[in-house]
């Protein structure tokens, strides 16, 4: 007995692959990409899409505490770099300033000096009035720097005195230069009689406090930067819950 179907075997039915599927998806086609947006489905609501933002990690009052502080420390620092280079330079221009009109020969005098030379002149000039004699103002100029350079020799202003009224007597006082002799002037420029250790230690005295004023504008700049400081989070565009992005 045959098994062999009447008009014989014929070819097997051919199999479409085309309309396979296998998990769903039809063989042969490949799957479209999915939105980024689909996998962010909020947890809460489950209807909604977690979208990127950003927001300020502190609360209202306390990101207004920190523009608070931000700001001025800002214009603190601003204002003690400018403060500090403005000081320095002004001190830099009275020194060279100082400097250059002694170097181009323009006499310049202390104001101890300037006090001393006028006080002289005026009390010489009471002196021999009351004894009824007169001394030409050349002859007193040239006592009154006798009597300060001795005073500034000895230290002693009875020896410088004794020394150039004798001098005065015997018609042996030293001729002024003219440099010297401009001194008795009324238009003869003057400077501070300031020690340099004095200069110095203004410099350093204003420029420390300079220095003071913007750090602590920077140390508040600082803290105020913190307190504004930004962060990136998820938040839901349905229900608007908030899950951090890191």
């Amino acid at each position: 007995m045959s098994i062999t179907p009447p008009g014989g075997w014929g070819d097997p039915p051919q199999r479409d692959d085309s309309r396979a599927s296998v998990g769903g998806w039809t063989r042969g086609s490949q799957p479209s990409s999915m939105p980024r947006s689909s996998y962010l489905t909020c947890k809460v609501c489950d209807s909604g899409t977690l979208k990127s933002k950003t927001v300020f990690r502190m609360s209202g009052p306390v990101v207004a505490i920190g523009f608070i502080l931000l700001v001025p420390s800002i214009l603190g620092v601003a204002f003690s770099a400018l403060t500090l280079l403005g000081f320095n330079a002004v001190l830099t221009g009275v020194e060279s300033g100082t400097n250059a009109s002694e170097s181009i020969g323009r006499p310049v005098q202390s104001d101890d000096d300037a006090s001393y030379r006028n006080s002289c002149v005026a009390s010489l000039r009471q002196k021999t009035q009351e004894a009824g004699y007169y001394i030409s103002q050349q002859v007193t100029e040239q006592y009154c720097e006798c009597t300060l350079s001795k005073f500034k020799e000895t230290g002693s202003m009875t020896i410088a005195s004794n020394t150039c009224a004798d001098q005065l007597t015997e018609g042996t006082l030293e001729p002024l230069s003219p440099n010297v002799d401009a001194f008795y002037s009324n238009d003869t420029p003057r400077r501070a009689s300031v020690a340099p250790t004095a200069n110095l230690g203004v410099r350093v005295f204003g420029s420390g406090f300079i220095i003071a004023i913007g750090i602590a504008s920077f140390v508040g700049g600082l803290l105020g930067w913190l307190l504004v400081m930004r962060k990136r989070v998820l938040q839901c565009d349905v229900c608007g819950a908030v899950v951090n992005a890191s």
